[in-house]
């Protein structure tokens, strides 16, 4: 069974804001619309849910016209953007969603509750039945509203923008939820705005632009710097590792030449891979473990990176990568970073920088702080810390390479 779209074209006063749209969404599929505000994303759920008639075209399930709200309500699920503001208890919001299967004087019944317990259990909120929705967190709100769209029993799950004002652990733990519920057997069609989520949870990408759907099909398929420089006339930088796509805005800057290799990891090269970019220095670093704080940093400014898996040691291909960009960089710089067993070849990739005599340490806290290898790790930053320059602070590192750069210019 699918949703099926075809030739959707639909008004909004006098503009044309839905042209000619057709897609489908397959049984088991989670599918995404990209597009930046105003594209048509929130037109064309709500056409799909019937709030809205097309102009033109026709919205299918399993072959069928649906002809009204109260049949589309028991094929769709539909969450809007905006929670409401409602004193109701939990339960009760949430058996709003048994309201297409409920007739006469509309009162839920026992099988009616059991369903909507079940989707609070679903949502991670068992034992939250009595409580007032408008005392919950943001959070847990969006996980009544998914309850409650759960406790339709749907097809096809119509999801405006569910992880929208929401802190980014919530993010991930709502589109989890809505993952595992299509595993069960339905399908969803979600509007958003993070296309690295996106990417991440979808099998399919629609990318919207000015009404039209301009790109259609697996997240690897869709994005690209090229697709999202014409979607958003936004500059980025599109990495890919293994079958993940990652995006992260460029930065703007100029380059005088200097190659500058950084040996960082958790955070302790933002500032300086900042400075660095700021003044022109050709970056590069590694090796970072794909969605370190400093990996993003790298491909935000521009940067070349070695990339190692997220949480996983460091291998010998990228060890040796590693060693090839010190070798091509005119001057190395070991941060202040945390040493343990999965980062542990990148003290080695520094002692081998300091055997080049291009090596500067950053050195802010007494690396016994920072070691968790042990006597193995201790020699051979005793190596590296007697072949190189030594410093305190970010701010040091960059006179020294601006005063060598200047000095062979």
């Amino acid at each position: 069974m699918k949703l099926v779209v075809e030739n959707l074209t639909v008004k909004l006063q006098s503009r044309e804001i839905l042209r000619d749209v057709t897609f489908k969404v397959e049984s088991g599929e989670v599918v995404s619309l990209l597009g930046p505000n105003g594209s048509g994303k929130s037109t064309m759920l709500r056409t799909i849910f019937g709030i809205l008639k097309p102009i033109k075209g026709v919205v299918l399930y399993d072959g069928k016209a649906l002809n009204s709200i109260s049949e589309a309500s028991k094929v769709f699920g539909y969450l809007p953007q905006e929670n409401p503001e409602i004193g109701l208890k939990v339960l009760d919001v949430v058996l709003l969603g048994r309201t297409p299967y409920l007739s006469g004087i509309k009162r839920a019944k026992k099988k009616d509750i059991e369903i909507a317990l079940k989707a609070l259990e679903d949502v991670g909120l068992k034992g939250f039945e009595n409580r007032k929705f408008n005392e919950l967190s943001g959070g847990e709100k969006q996980k009544v509203m998914i309850a409650r769209v759960f406790a339709q029993e749907p097809k096809v799950m119509l999801l405006d923008e569910p992880t929208a004002h929401l802190d980014i652990s919530a993010q991930i733990e709502i589109l989890e939820i809505v993952r595992r519920k299509v595993r069960d057997g339905c399908s969803a069609l979600i509007a958003m705005h993070d296309i690295n989520l996106a990417s991440s949870f979808s099998d399919k990408i629609l990318m919207i632009k000015n009404g039209k759907i301009v790109y259609a099909g697996t997240p690897d398929e869709v994005i690209s710097e090229e697709t999202i420089r014409d979607v958003y006339d936004a500059e980025v930088i599109v990495k890919r590792h293994g079958s993940r796509v990652y995006v992260i805005p460029k930065r703007k800057t100029s380059e005088n030449g200097v190659r500058v290799h950084i040996i960082c990891g958790g955070g302790s090269g933002r500032d300086l891979i900042y400075m660095l970019s700021d003044r022109g220095y050709k970056i590069s670093a590694g090796v970072l473990n794909v969605l370190d704080s400093d990996w993003e940093t790298v491909v935000e400014v521009g940067g070349e990176v070695v990339s190692e898996a997220p949480f996983t040691e460091i291998s010998d291909e990228s060890h040796a990568k590693n060693l090839e960009m010190i070798e091509k960089a005119d001057f190395v710089v070991l941060t202040n970073l945390s040493i343990g067993k999965g980062n542990l070849k990148n003290l080695y990739a520094a002692k081998y920088a300091s055997k080049l005599r291009k090596l500067i340490v950053i050195e802010k806290t007494s690396f016994k702080s920072r070691n968790f290898v042990g006597v193995e790790a201790e020699k051979i930053y005793d190596e590296v810390v007697r072949g190189s320059i030594v410093v305190g602070s970010e701010k040091d590192a960059i006179r020294i390479l601006d005063r060598e750069r200047y000095a062979n210019n």
